[in-house]
């Protein structure tokens, strides 16, 4: 079994992911070590950037303007992981309703979305859930006493800092198996626990926040 450790970056107003970061990782008799890397930008379809996620993520159109298409990109995606069985895991669950809605944006299947983790609330359950937070990624790598590799809001730079944590909390976690059908009847329904974000430097409004409240 592999362990995909990856993030998203989304433009702004339609919420098209421009950016695929991915970290594998893999069990041997010396512990978790990672694999691989993977990272590419994408053309959005019907979206350009705005000036402040160029400021946040330090993205330009430039960069997009002859990047692969959604299509293109998950495909190389794809190829990436591989063959052998896999997990997926997320700092969050904002990046697997992300690839779920632009999937079905651009009439792409979604059977290869499967065994998806959110790792965030699961570090939160072990550190802090009687007090109904999760843990910003930044917070959670100074818990952990983790120093924060290259630029906050980049792809492959935040699924390298996600796999320190989650090499921290892989023996306390039991990672669940699910298919694409089990994402797929959950994406409009609330999680069972719903967690609010402390303010971070590093965190901005996510429109599944305000969602979450809709259902509540």
């Amino acid at each position: 079994m592999e362990y995909i450790i990856y993030d998203l970056e989304m433009t702004n107003r339609l919420s098209e992911i421009i950016e695929i970061g991915a970290v594998k990782v893999v069990e041997t008799e010396n512990g978790l070590q990672e694999k691989e890397q993977f990272q590419t930008f994408i053309r959005p379809k019907a979206d350009q950037l705005s000036s402040r996620i160029t400021s946040l993520t330090g993205i330009t159109n430039k960069d997009l303007a002859n990047a692969p298409s959604f299509e293109e990109a998950v495909k190389m995606f794809r190829r990436w992981i591989g063959s052998d069985d896999y997990y997926l895991c997320s700092w969050g669950p904002e990046d697997k309703w992300a690839l779920i809605t632009d999937s079905t944006f651009h009439q792409t299947n979604t059977e290869w979305i499967v065994n998806h983790n959110d790792l965030q609330f699961s570090f939160s359950m072990l550190h802090e859930s009687e007090k109904g937070f999760r843990y910003g990624l930044s917070r959670a790598l100074e818990k952990i006493g983790a120093a924060q590799d290259g630029n906050k809001h980049r792809a492959l730079d935040d699924a390298i800092n996600t796999v320190k944590i989650f090499k921290t909390i892989f023996q306390q976690i039991t990672l669940m198996k699910n298919p694409t059908s089990y994402l797929e009847s959950k994406m409009f329904e609330p999680e069972k626990l719903v967690y609010q974000s402390k303010p971070e430097s590093d965190q901005t409004p996510s429109p599944f926040a305000a969602l979450s409240k809709l259902f509540n």
